[in-house]
């Protein structure tokens, strides 16, 4: 009977601790997994991105895309709308996430998932559909809207316009290690700072940042873990490398003539991606640095079209860059009737 009891304590025994091996196994499996979606922030849904998009809707008039991975989907502003978009990977729903009446022209979109919140910025030329009439509210909207990543629920929102006395186009945004956001203006020749208890500022003023009345200056805007900005200037056909610890700013050498009205901005890996907006020949450009980026060389150039008016990208995880045709040319001289536009897929 005692070894009949002994045999069957030692049966339990072996069954527990192979099941506690299992179990081990089993969190030692999804720990890993959960490691490796964070670090290589990859997309995971069983629906793998398309090559390229359509996107159908009178008058939206697309400005910036993002990819917000937590919530598995394309997040789009609309410059003519004021509103905030989303577009499943299969392509097959667009669907409204932010419609907020301090969006007059919803241009940069930053999905900092991070702290699961959706950054967008948003100001006023004269051409959407809540401007004030015949123009004559262009420049005097400044606004950061900050908002929840899955609901579009505001968590605050930001008017920039005391900043500054001149004309305001809050433009495009990047985030510092630190949460940190910072945000470019077309209209004024500064790029403002909002820290991560929401308090506003502006991080740097610098006549290079200035352009004639009636275009745009500094426009798209990207962060470098090594501590820097890098910012492009539209009507000045440049871009700008900006310290983060002293607000110091230097033109990135060694581009001249290698594009013209650098718009959106965006890391593909070690390579700067450069979007030339069709106020010139609507073409995406890839930069290279041996220099920490004091000085920078094209690689490769791709053209888009200038009807296209390609304003943004998004480089996604499995080679392609995402390039969003925004047809903003026909809404900037006063055609609202596109119905369709484009996510093109290119890869270099």
């Amino acid at each position: 009977m005692i070894n009949d009891k002994q045999n069957k304590t030692n049966l339990m025994n072996k069954k527990i601790n192979s099941l506690a091996g299992f179990l081990l196994a089993a969190v030692v499996v999804s720990l890993s997994s959960c490691s490796d979606d964070k670090e290589n922030n990859s997309e995971t849904s069983a629906v793998p991105l398309l090559e390229n998009y359509s996107l159908k809707s009178e008058g939206i008039y697309p400005e910036s895309v993002d990819f917000d991975h937590k919530n598995n989907r394309f997040v789009i502003s609309s410059f003519n709308k004021g509103m905030v978009y989303t577009l499943s990977p299969d392509g097959k729903t667009l669907s409204p996430l932010v419609n907020d009446a301090n969006l007059i022209a919803a241009l940069g979109i930053y999905t900092d998932e991070t702290n699961d919140r959706i950054i967008i910025a948003s100001g006023d030329a004269g051409a959407s559909e809540k401007s004030g009439a015949n123009g004559s509210t262009a420049g005097k909207i400044a606004y950061v809207g900050i908002y929840n990543a899955k609901t579009g629920s505001i968590i605050k929102g930001i008017n920039l316009k005391p900043l500054t006395s001149a004309g305001a186009f809050p433009n495009d945004i990047a985030t510092d290690a630190n949460g940190n956001i910072y945000i470019t203006d077309s209209f004024s020749p500064v790029i403002y700072k909002i820290d991560k208890d929401y308090n506003a500022s502006v991080f740097v003023t610098n006549p290079a940042f200035a352009a004639p009345s009636g275009s745009f200056g500094l426009n798209g805007i990207v962060y470098h873990k090594d501590g820097y900005l890098i910012a492009a200037h539209t009507q000045g056909n440049k871009l700008f490398k900006i310290t983060i610890s002293n607000g110091s700013v230097t033109e990135i050498t060694g581009l001249d003539n290698a594009f013209k009205a650098p718009d959106g901005l965006e890391w593909s890996g070690n390579h700067l991606i450069v979007v030339e907006n069709g106020l010139a020949e609507g073409k995406v450009h890839l930069l290279s640095s041996t220099s920490n980026w004091a000085a920078a060389s094209k690689v490769k150039e791709m053209a888009i079209g200038q009807t296209e008016f390609p304003t943004s990208a998004y480089a996604a995880d499995n080679g392609t860059i995402y390039v969003l045709n925004s047809y903003l040319g026909k809404l900037l001289g006063g055609d609202k009737t596109q119905a369709d536009y484009q996510i093109k897929g290119i890869k270099f």
